[in-house]
């Protein structure tokens, strides 16, 4: 029984160290196809990264041919034999001016004709322009005052604002106030007026109680033989000027082109007036009275 019970136990043993190899057999086993799994898994995800890249450079390629296509169409190449379509840019643009079409009319610089020079002849030319009738009825503008001559001073830039003389006339509602300021320009050569610009009187405007100009030719005269010592030279009237102003001039602080004088527009006219000297004299909105080499004309004006 003893020897039966050894033997038992030993093949017990036996088959207990045969179970242990086999679990460690299957441990072995089970990281064997892990390790082939991860293998197979890292591979089919490099293949997938691979064809994504591929798809993308073949897009990338296929953009910048396209663009290309696309930027010698726009030039006016193209395949032979096609004709390059309206909006290319060897195509006439536009109904006029180009090869075989009839030319471009004039832009229209809005003149109209004017019988004279007079102050009444000119406020019934402006009042029956179009111009007028534009700005009457968005502002109601009913009548004008009499229109006052700005002549431009010492100014040769080809521009016809600056080189001609203008028209400027305050304008009245119904009620008698005076609402806004036109100011024409004047060719006197041919006889005729142009719409230059409208500027808005307030009722909290002092302006809207007074004539223009605002400083009158009496005050002007009153101020020379104040500030000088003179009247106004024999023969010779006052009149109103305007230049085109130095631009490092208006707007600044700086006391060097401080300038306060006015003349800057034919809305801001200053008066000139040739003194019992013979010396010319400038007279603006302040009261100062300013020699000739004292306004800040632009440079390059004779």
């Amino acid at each position: 029984m003893s020897h039966s019970r050894r033997l038992a136990g030993r093949r017990s043993s036996g088959r207990k160290v045969r179970g242990r190899q086999v679990v460690r057999k299957q441990s072995v086993m089970g990281s064997r196809k892990r390790s082939a799994g991860t293998t197979l898994s890292l591979f089919a995800t490099s293949v997938g990264l691979g064809i994504a890249m591929i798809l993308l450079i073949g897009l990338a390629f296929m953009v910048v041919i396209g663009h290309g296509t696309s930027t010698v169409d726009a030039s006016g190449g193209g395949p032979p034999g096609v004709s390059a379509g309206y909006g290319s840019l060897n195509h006439p643009k536009g109904p006029c001016g180009n090869d075989g079409q009839s030319p471009c009319a004039a832009v229209d610089p809005g003149w109209f004709p004017v019988a004279s020079g007079s102050p009444g002849t000119v406020a019934g030319a402006i009042a029956s322009s179009r111009d007028f009738a534009a700005m009457a009825n968005q502002y109601g503008c009913a009548s004008l005052d009499t229109p006052a001559l700005v002549h431009a001073y010492g100014a040769h830039t080809g521009m016809d604002y600056y080189d001609d003389d203008h028209w400027v006339v305050s304008a009245r509602d119904t009620s008698g106030m005076r609402c806004g300021l036109f100011d024409f320009v004047y060719d006197s050569t041919h006889q005729r007026l142009r719409f230059s610009s409208y500027g808005i009187l307030t009722a909290q405007d002092p302006h809207s109680r007074q004539a223009f100009p605002y400083v009158s030719s009496s005050v002007a005269l009153a101020q020379l033989q104040s500030q000088r010592g003179l009247h106004i030279l024999t023969g010779t009237q006052p009149e109103l000027i305007f230049f085109p102003i130095d631009p490092s001039f208006p707007y600044l602080n700086s006391p060097v082109h401080k300038w306060a004088g006015g003349g800057n527009s034919a809305m801001n006219p200053m008066w000139h007036i040739v003194g019992s000297n013979g010396s010319d004299y400038f007279l603006g909105a302040n009261p100062g009275v300013y020699a000739r080499q004292d306004l800040p004309i632009a440079r390059g004006q004779p």
